[in-house]
């Protein structure tokens, strides 16, 4: 059996237009799901800093998308329409809260044939609305669910502030556990303290970290209380403290094992990340630079200290499982991190808020998109 919506309803969504540009939109919602899929009715979606970075045409450069696009990828909601096949396969019915993996891999190209990186894979929030309803980001009242996207069961008992922290988290056990190779005892230097820096520092305690160093710019002064809150073993400011000489100071002067960089925008940090680094550690860059390069890249350091660096982006399955059980236990209180929740008619603002370009009586830190 197939569960309809009723014909020609009518859905609001949040259209990225253009550079700086989204409307709130009256959409078609498919009366059927999609075959295979499903449609989801959104209960909210978490904003990121690659938000921003798409707000201002960042992601369009890059060739992700192009306009008409839905943002939002961060989506946790519930099953409004299933067919059969799509309920037996995902194990989910109507009614079913599950937070949507962002990124699915297409199964098909050469890169997936060759357990490669996918050349094609498809980003809810990154996809263009173009042809069919188009309802493929999060920032909408439903979203289409194609057949290969990957759901993950969200406990009841989480409030949706929570539950769409399961995004950075994911990120967070990613890029600073199983990219980095943290290991029990080990000294991992977090640069940046946005979301997926507090993210950072929680999958690295949860790994067994020995002391993880979180640093920020002077006005991150609240972000970096709180990492010290959540667990930081230090908190450094950018442009006043010392930062490699800071983490040689706490290491007998070897320096960081890992270090993780998810600052956007800003070259330095790579700087500061090879510097900081001990001999043999693994570097993971996670911030997306616009295409800015980094001056003077020092390859001689690189070598002589005999450095591992990588690039990540998104996460992987199994770091979403992770995030979500980590989050269902409560261990950490992330309503300190919730500071604005927000509906479709504010996005703009929203983004414009987190990327700084707006003032409010509250210091943001996480937003929340609800329909």
């Amino acid at each position: 059996m197939v569960t309809t919506y009723p014909e020609g309803m009518k859905v609001r969504a949040a259209v990225q237009v253009g550079d700086g540009a989204i409307e709130v939109r009256q959409l078609d919602a498919p009366d059927v799901p999609p075959p295979g899929g499903a449609l989801l009715r959104v209960e909210g979606s978490g904003m990121c800093g690659s938000d921003v970075e798409q707000y201002h045409g960042m992601t369009r450069r890059m060739g992700l998308h192009d306009y008409p696009v839905i943002p939002g990828h961060e989506i946790v909601g519930r099953i409004a329409t299933i067919g059969d096949g799509a309920r037996q396969r995902w194990g989910v019915d109507v009614g079913s809260r599950v937070a949507v993996h962002g990124m699915r891999p297409c199964g098909a190209c050469e890169g997936c044939l060759a357990a490669r990186s996918c050349t094609q894979t498809f980003s809810y929030g990154f996809h263009s609305s173009t042809g069919g309803p188009g309802l493929w980001g999060g920032y909408a009242e439903v979203l289409e669910l194609t057949p290969s996207t990957v759901l993950v069961p969200m406990p009841e008992h989480v409030s949706i502030q929570d539950a769409v922290f399961f995004n950075p988290l994911a990120a967070g056990f990613d890029w600073g556990v199983r990219v980095a190779g943290t290991q029990p005892g080990d000294t991992v230097l977090v640069l940046g303290s946005g979301q997926r820096g507090i993210a950072c520092l929680i999958a690295a305690l949860e790994a067994g970290a020995a002391q993880v160093i979180v640093t920020g710019l002077a006005r991150d002064r609240a972000k970096l209380d709180l990492a010290l809150e959540f667990g930081a073993s230090a908190a450094l400011i950018d442009g006043v403290d010392d930062i490699p000489a800071a983490v040689r100071n706490r290491t007998g002067g070897a320096g960081a094992d890992r270090v993780i960089d998810t600052t956007p925008l800003a070259t330095e940090p790579v700087l500061t990340a090879l510097e900081a680094a001990a001999r043999g550690a693994v570097i993971v860059l996670g911030g997306l630079k616009d295409k800015n390069t980094v001056p003077s890249f020092p390859v001689d350091l690189v070598i002589r200290k005999t450095l591992h660096v990588v690039g990540v982006l998104s996460a992987s399955t199994a770091a979403v499982e992770r995030a979500v059980d980590t989050i269902a236990t409560g261990r950490y209180p992330l309503h300190r991190l919730h500071s604005h929740t927000l509906g479709l008619d504010q996005v703009g603002w929203a983004i414009e808020l987190l990327g700084g370009e707006r003032e409010d009586a509250t210091p943001v830190m996480h937003v929340t998109v609800v329909p």
